[in-house]
């Protein structure tokens, strides 16, 4: 959870936390003198976690400082918890604090060098400092954590990063090693098939694209360029299947918007 990819913002990354965690979490602030309670005392790791917990879903939100609010209640007392500099870079990312940001995220790899979503966040939060040398480091960190269960995105920042500076070889290595960890990444099979069309092989970016609907069905994002360079192909029949799939699998979606433009002007 909490992973990012560069250099979109994390919509659907963060996951919202359940009604039980924020029942859960209010019901321990409510707790008379909790916030003097004895350090080891239950109650006072459970409000510890109560206020992560919100600060989690304020994150989902998009209300940082609310967020930050939260961690400052508890930070003399979670100073060595890994998770709340972690969440504390995050606020800090979202509140454009980059440099608050790459000091939280360091705390958390040093508490616990295993840590591969900090890692990762680590990188990209260089990346927005264009500290590049330092990010590539970080990312190539995170990707050697064993544990790590989600080391696509890594892989594709550190591509998104190569493509940024002309190192196309290294984009498509590092994209090509997102799909290795996760065969149905759209963002490194967009990548990849946006590749293939600069350089002309549109049959080559409409394969790459179909295979990745094989993995991600309902996937929008996938099926309008598909349509799109069905287009460029002149298959009008196919592109218009395909923006049909969009209205009905994204109706509300800004693909959809596109995809209905299509089809008002094609015969």
């Amino acid at each position: 959870m909490f992973d990012v990819l560069f250099p979109s913002r994390q919509a659907g990354l963060i996951r919202p936390v359940s009604r039980y965690c924020l029942v859960f979490a209010l019901l321990v602030l409510l707790v008379p003198g909790c916030a003097w309670l004895e350090n080891g005392d239950p109650r006072q790791e459970q409000e510890v976690q109560a206020r992560m917990d919100l600060c989690k879903s304020y994150l989902q939100n998009e209300q940082p400082r609310k967020g930050l609010k939260e961690l400052l209640t508890i930070e003399d007392r979670a100073a060595q918890k890994p998770e709340f500099h972690f969440l504390m870079g995050l606020v800090q990312m979202q509140l454009k604090e980059f440099p608050k940001a790459v000091d939280a995220f360091q705390e958390a790899v040093k508490l616990n060098p295993d840590y591969g979503e900090a890692w990762n966040n680590l990188g990209r939060t260089l990346i927005e400092q264009e500290k590049y040398a330092e990010a590539e480091d970080a990312l190539q960190r995170a990707l050697d954590v064993p544990t790590y269960l989600t080391p696509e995105y890594p892989a594709y920042n550190l591509a998104r990063m190569f493509q940024n500076q002309g190192r196309d070889d290294l984009a498509q290595e590092y994209a090509q090693l997102a799909l290795e960890k996760n065969e149905g990444f759209a963002p490194a099979i967009l990548l990849l098939a946006n590749d293939r069309l600069e350089q002309g092989h549109i049959s080559e970016a409409v394969a790459l694209l179909q295979e990745g609907l094989i993995k991600n069905p309902n996937n929008c994002k996938v099926m309008l360029p598909l349509a799109e360079n069905y287009l460029r192909l002149g298959d009008k029949r196919h592109a218009k299947k395909w923006f049909q799939q969009i209205l009905e699998f994204c109706p509300e979606s800004a693909e959809a918007q596109v995809a209905e433009d299509y089809l008002d002007i094609l015969p």
